[in-house]
């Protein structure tokens, strides 16, 4: 056999890396900087889509931004090209990278009507010992423009603060002892004005079962099992109680009565999956269909059941709804839902979409929690299609799920919907650059919220959109502007007719009641709407009077202003009981 001395070998292996390595240097800096050269006319790309989309942006700054970066690339192709200073190249190109990344903030415009939620979970207030505590995080909270906060006010089993019908958490025994930190969270958030809608986690009891092992543990639900839990070990109370229904109404009529809060959110207003078999439950389906729940073995009994479930819940809602606003009768009722509607529907016993068609809440935030924009905005889409306009909608994002480039992404995916705002989820997922890339951007400015007076919102976008087509005119050439014009007389009338309605408040009016005379006002406006939507639309396609980046803010706007009619239409309608089976 051969052999070969194992050093010249090594050696050899070496100088190949070495070469590999000179070969990579020498590469990278061209290549990088070609690709630098393509990601900023991509930035130029969006600046000029952003002007056709009538964008409000600091144009001027953008361009300048365009022009300051193309000169630094030239400088670093200078170098690379004369062979010199080779670090001083590397800046440049880690310069221009990191600008890019920063500017992509720039882009994206702070609405002026636009509902911002909030979701304050019970880590972000269980970090509060004191009243400036409380205030520090209003104010972060101020300077993104949040204009709405659900805080976590009733959870595992126990309430923030002192109630005389539900324990109090241990926690809030030995702070704020001279103070309700509820009462302090209303106080600073409304300074800011923010308005406060207190969530409620319904029959959820996660791990606060120790406040029903004593003289309720028959409150509590059981599992297709006969277990109290499932692996996650959470407990659930049974929604078709009468004396666990009686509990939850009471202490939300408490929080109704006591605090200048202005809504209720509730959330896990619902069965968990495969939970529904406490004794009670399985009685009464017994007795209507003649089999215990254990039992059923066919296809029908188990939709049956599913439906038999829903109806507790449903029930339930409709009681919240109406007992609470008969103490409060501006307050708003809205909840956290399952998303898509077919899982809350088939596997949790939440018929959300009958609480809208029977008209017994004011907005629902579907917790469209998805990891990307497009995921995203195809399933706010759904939730869209789903709730048919009966009510308001305003999708819950997971920020927790992704970094503060994806947040603005899905931001912007949202807001091309047909939808006039969104929630985010939640305080204590919020990250540094979450907050400062909302404060430089999209929550850069205050805006009206949409949910309180749909109708007036309407009427400020009709308004927006409007002066929005006046002031970006110039921009747009004849061929354009001539189908701008038409289409701004239209609005112009769409403008008037909904400044000149005569509705019943959306906070306060009896959602219940019809009004044949809203009804004759309503429908006309939310007739012309879609037939200039379908207009534009054809006109873009057809004849390309305007460019489509256009035509999608123009069709978007009108989106959200129809948005918040149809609710305001779809309850002047006579009231039709729905049962969805």
């Amino acid at each position: 056999m051969i052999t070969m001395d194992r050093k010249p070998k090594v050696f050899l292996v070496l100088l190949a890396i070495a070469l590999f390595s000179i070969l990579v240097s020498a590469s990278f800096l061209p290549d990088r900087i070609n690709q630098l050269q393509r990601e900023v006319a991509n930035f130029q790309r969006s600046i000029d889509e952003a002007r056709l989309q009538m964008k409000r942006l600091d144009y001027d700054y953008l361009e300048g931004i365009v022009a300051s970066l193309t000169t630094k690339l030239e400088q670093a192709n200078e170098l690379v090209a004369a062979d010199e200073d080779a670090d001083e190249a590397y800046v440049l190109v880690a310069d221009i990278t990191n600008f890019l990344k920063e500017s992509v903030v720039h882009l994206h415009e702070s609405r002026p009507i636009e509902t911002r939620g909030m979701w304050m979970d019970n880590f972000t207030i269980d970090s509060f010992y004191t009243r400036e505590d409380v205030a520090k995080h209003m104010d972060q909270l101020k300077a993104i423009n949040v204009n709405v906060i659900f805080p976590d006010v009733y959870g595992n089993g126990a309430a923030i603060y002192p109630s005389k019908v539900v324990p109090m958490h241990d926690r809030f025994k030995t702070v704020f002892q001279d103070e309700d930190v509820l009462t302090v969270i209303i106080d600073e958030a409304h300074k800011r004005g923010i308005e406060v809608h207190p969530l409620v986690r319904v029959f959820a009891l996660h791990n606060g079962v120790r406040y029903f092992v004593d003289d309720k543990v028959h409150w509590l639900d059981l599992t297709s099992e006969n277990r109290f839990t499932l692996d996650n070990g959470y407990y659930w109370l049974s929604p078709s109680l009468p004396e666990v229904r009686e509990y939850l109404m009471s202490f939300l009529k408490e929080l109704t009565e006591n605090y200048d809060i202005d809504g209720i959110h509730l959330d896990y207003i619902r069965f968990d999956d495969n939970f529904g078999y406490n004794k009670h439950t399985r009685d009464l389906f017994k007795a209507f269909n003649g089999v215990d729940p254990f039992d059923i073995n066919s296809t029908r009994l188990a939709d049956e059941f599913k439906y038999f479930k829903s109806e507790f819940v449903n029930s339930f809602v409709e009681r919240v709804y109406k007992e609470t606003k008969a103490i409060k009768p501006d307050l708003l009722i809205s909840a956290a839902v399952a998303s898509p509607y077919s899982w809350g529907k088939n596997d949790l016993g939440q018929d959300w979409l009958s609480w809208a068609l029977n008209r017994y809440i004011n907005f629902m935030t579907p917790m469209s929690y998805r990891s990307t924009a497009d995921s995203y905005q195809s399933t706010v889409k759904s939730e869209l299609t789903t709730v048919g306009g009966a009510t308001l909608i305003f999708t819950g994002m997971g920020v927790y799920l992704y970094d503060e480039y994806v947040l603005l992404e899905q931001l912007e995916a949202g807001r091309f919907t047909n939808m006039s705002g969104q929630s985010l989820f939640s305080t204590a997922n919020m990250k540094v650059n979450d907050y400062i890339f909302l404060q430089n951007g999209p929550y850069k400015e205050p805006a009206v919220p949409t949910f309180r007076d749909p109708q007036h919102a309407a009427g400020l976008l009709a308004k927006d959109l409007i002066a929005r087509i006046n002031e970006f005119k110039p921009f747009f050439d004849e061929k354009a502007n001539a189908a701008l014009d038409s289409y701004l007389a239209e609005i112009e009338d769409i403008s008037a007719k909904i400044d000149a309605l005569e509705l019943r408040p959306w906070d306060t009016r009896d959602l219940q009641e019809g009004s044949p005379e809203e009804v004759a006002q309503l429908e006309p406006i939310v007739e012309a709407i879609k037939a200039l939507t379908n207009r534009i639309n054809r006109e873009t396609s057809r004849d390309r009077l305007v460019h489509s980046k256009t035509a999608e803010r123009l069709v978007s706007d009108l989106g959200w202003i129809d948005s918040l009619l149809k609710p305001l239409l779809f309850t002047a309608q006579p009231f039709e009981r729905y049962q969805i089976r």
